[in-house]
């Protein structure tokens, strides 16, 4: 199937399926979600996931990230927003937008067809929405949409025919606002009518969140003042909502937030609100260094009434909470703490009464001194940044996810078949699933994948100087459990046992197992013993989870006999090599180096090499080979007295020629050189072939055009290169200058040659009076021709005067 069909099916797959579901802002479940988190789906590899929606099929996924790897392990440049299908993880191909900035907050529209996204943003794609955006079903940009806020909008809430949204901002469309906005949500028209006044700020921000009742009559703004329009309003206040985006009014509901414990204090460090299904409470939750009720606590408040309401529990969380959910059946909390209420809150009451403050926290270790858990054992049960509360009395639940971030759990999002959350860091449930996790209801809990392992090192048929670990990788869609790993000395037919000693029965070899990404391991097996030179074959394969095994990888490898080399001097003065090992590794030859120069290549069975041409003085000596990748062993130096025979004269000059055969084929020709058997043919673009033995060359594969050989010799170990001549092959044109180019049609490429023009680096190639490409060497390859007669032409500059040549013959390209 062709990347442009699976590109087309995947669109309509989107398009289908886009209405299969309708948001609601109940949330019934049923049940508390599985602790365990889905591994199909897309993987945010960097920066913070802050929200989630769902419209239809898709989930959106919103933050301050740049990049996404998709569930085919490709990794793609997918900055602060995209969407994925809820059932297949596919990345949604037809929303790549491009923003500028983070997205903040995402909010599913109530009738189920829209997201309302916002965030820092003032770009988007080749438009620009300050900071608010709303989208249709396919992630379109409604360009109707008109709201301008002039900072972060965090917060964003539909109810009754009206859009809500809160932040940082003091101007909406240039109407003065206190980060509190009322705007249409098809048009984003500001309602002038609702611009309510925060004072006596209690941080430099100024509204954090805002959530509606089911039906949308009244609305909850988590926020940061005291008054609200004069009145006391401090940490939340409530409006009453009328239908059909008519007035939004002040109504008398309040908390008495200063009047409980700590309340100024912690009020600056609020950072979260939720509703529950039935909107007969919320709750809200923060930071503020371990101090019930308001600080580091959830604390739940009923909606009912039109005065002052106190409080019904305060669960004690000990250390921050960023984030809230709420279903039918629990509290979801999210943020940076590593404990939860053991025991349920009476009415109005706290969960924990302990003396002090428990907020030191080690989220990686429940027996720490530290944590929790440990100094308040009656009220307190470890939790990794993550918990589930009951409902009733704020009492945590068994569900016990954990999370990894390094500073929060900054979103938590239910929607119909599980929750959303989203981090700053790679692992949810002990999964490296990345920023976004989805704790789904609907997760299939079979799996007949197998995984796949291989073997990294030692290699199949390498030829290791000494193994002390043998490693390698497995993968799967599910989570790898362990491995199986074998060494057996083939020669002996015997195991490497845990001990290090050789056995005879079929032993495995402990061996530990490392997740570095979504379904992706690295494992590794000490090898505790000295290799004795000898065959050996290591055998590996990997189990996951549900009792799928790969197919067994293979390797097999050799030990040599000990290698090494030495120099000295002969009665001549002469360097002698004495070469000892190599010839049981397998490799074909060895070069013998003099000062780090190539000097002479001899078989690997050679016991020595005597340098006669070595010049008086200090010369050191290594052999470089290639077992498995180049190495190099040192031989040592030797000093070569001045009364040493002098190295041999250079070579008479030598008689050669180039011309062309019967078949226009260039053959060269040359007289022997005393002391050589080895000549490197070459051509004006480097090496063609090495003749040994042998003094001519038929060059069966010369392309058309002007082709000057030489021929390279080493005589006494100094490069010499010989001047051949120069041959014109096929119909080259000659151009000023003597450069031709010629063009011929391979398999439906246009390949192009042409010779050097003096003084002349760059050569530009044209088709048809068109720029392809510019090249500095002497030839390239059209691999994409367009169809027809095609005309090429190298276009080079000298002096500023513009010089083509063309290239013959004209191609026709089909």
């Amino acid at each position: 199937m062709s990347a442009l069909l699976i590109a087309v099916l995947l669109g309509l797959l989107f398009v289908l399926s886009n209405n299969a579901t309708t948001a609601s802002a109940e949330i019934n479940q049923g049940t508390v979600v599985p602790d365990q988190v889905r591994r199909d789906l897309p993987v945010v590899l960097d920066g913070v996931v802050f929200a989630h929606a769902q419209v239809g099929d898709r989930i959106f996924v919103g933050g301050d990230f740049q990049q996404v790897r998709q569930i085919d392990g490709t990794v793609i440049d997918q900055a602060y927003i995209f969407a994925y299908h809820a059932d297949t993880g596919i990345v949604d191909p037809n929303f790549r937008p491009v923003l500028n900035n983070r997205v903040r907050s995402l909010a599913t529209s109530s009738d189920g067809n829209s997201v309302y996204v916002g965030g820092s943003f003032f770009r988007w794609d080749d438009q620009f929405p300050l900071r608010i955006a709303r989208l249709d079903a396919e992630g379109n940009l409604d360009t109707r949409f008109n709201a301008r806020a002039s900072a972060q909008v965090i917060g964003i809430q539909e109810a009754r025919g009206s859009l809500f949204f809160v932040g940082d901002f003091r101007d909406v469309s240039g109407v003065a606002v206190d980060g509190i906005a009322k705007v249409n949500p098809i048009s984003g028209a500001v309602d002038t009518r609702f611009t309510p006044e925060l004072d006596e700020m209690q941080s430099v921000n100024l509204a954090r969140d805002v959530v509606a009742t089911a039906n949308g009559s009244r609305i909850f703004i988590l926020h940061y003042g005291r008054t609200v329009d004069g009145q006391s309003r401090a940490a939340v206040v409530s409006f009453d909502v009328a239908s059909n985006g008519g007035a939004a009014t002040l109504n008398g509901w309040r908390i008495p937030w200063e009047e409980q414990t700590d309340g100024e204090d912690c009020q600056s460090s609020l950072r979260a609100i939720a509703i529950s299904p039935a909107s007969d409470y919320i709750v809200i939750g923060g930071q503020g260094a371990d101090n019930p009720p308001n600080c580091d606590s959830v604390l739940r408040y009923p909606t009912a009434g039109n005065g002052t309401v106190n409080f019904q529990w305060s669960a004690r969380m000990y250390s921050s909470v960023f984030s809230l959910a709420v279903s039918d059946v629990a509290v979801y909390v999210g943020g940076h703490f590593c404990a939860a209420p053991r025991n349920g809150a009476p009415p109005g009451g706290v969960t924990s009464t302990f003396e002090g403050t428990a907020n030191g926290c080690d989220v990686n270790d429940p027996t720490s001194s530290i944590n929790p858990s440990q100094r308040d054992p009656e009220g307190a049960v470890f939790r990794s940044q993550m918990a589930a509360l009951n409902p009733n009395n704020g009492q945590a639940l068994a569900w016990d996810p954990g999370s990894n971030n390094n500073v929060a759990v900054f979103d938590l999002t239910l929607v119909q078949r599980g929750l959303l959350a989203g981090h700053d860091n790679t692992r949810f449930s002990s999964f490296a699933v990345g920023r976004s996790g989805f704790f789904d209801l609907e997760a299939n809990a079979s799996d007949t994948q197998d995984p796949v392992a291989t073997i990294t090192s030692p290699l199949d048929g390498s030829v290791p100087g000494v193994v002390n670990e043998v490693t390698g990788t497995a993968t799967d869609n599910q989570t790898v459990i362990d491995m199986s790993v074998r060494l057996r000395n083939i020669d002996t037919g015997r195991y490497l046992d845990n001990n290090g000693s050789f056995v005879t029965n079929n032993v495995l070899i402990p061996t530990s197992l490392n997740l570095v990404a979504l379904g992706e391991y690295t494992w590794s097996t000490p090898v505790n013993t000295t290799l004795a030179p000898g065959s050996y074959r290591i055998t590996a394969f990997s189990r996951d989870e549900f009792g799928n095994t790969s197919t067994v990888a293979n390797s097999v490898f050799v030990i040599g006999a000990q290698t090494g080399c030495s120099v000295s001097l002969n009665d001549q003065d002469q360097p002698v090599i004495s070469i000892q090992g190599f010839q049981a590794a397998g490799d074909p030859d060895l070069q013998i180096r003099r000062n780090n120069q190539w000097r002479a290549t001899v078989d690997n069975d050679t016991a020595s090499f005597t340098d006669a041409t070595a010049p008086v003085g200090n010369n050191d000596y290594s052999i470089r080979w290639r077992p498995d990748g180049v190495q190099n062993v040192a031989c040592g130096s030797v000093t070569v007295p001045a009364t040493a025979p002098p190295p041999p004269p250079p070579p008479p000059p030598l008689e050669r020629s180039v011309s062309l055969n019967g078949n226009s084929d260039p053959v060269i020709t040359w007289d022997a050189i005393p002391g050589l058997d080895r000549y490197v043919v070459r051509n004006g673009d480097g090496w063609v072939s090495t003749v040994t033995n042998g003094l001519t060359f038929t060059d069966a594969n010369a392309a058309d055009g002007n082709i000057t050989y030489s021929l390279r010799v080493r005589p006494g170990g100094v490069v010499t290169d010989i001047p051949c001549g120069t041959v014109t092959v096929g119909d080259a044109t000659p151009i000023p200058g003597g450069a031709t180019c010629a063009a011929v049609l391979d398999n439906g490429d246009v390949s192009l040659t042409w010779t050097a023009v003096a003084g002349v680096d760059d050569y530009q190639v044209r088709d048809n009076d068109g720029w392809v490409a510019t090249e500095s060497g002497l030839s390239f390859v059209d691999t994409n021709p367009t169809a027809g007669s095609r005309t090429y032409e190298i276009r080079y500059r000298i002096a500023g005067v513009v010089t083509d040549i063309t290239c013959s013959p004209t191609v026709n390209v089909n």
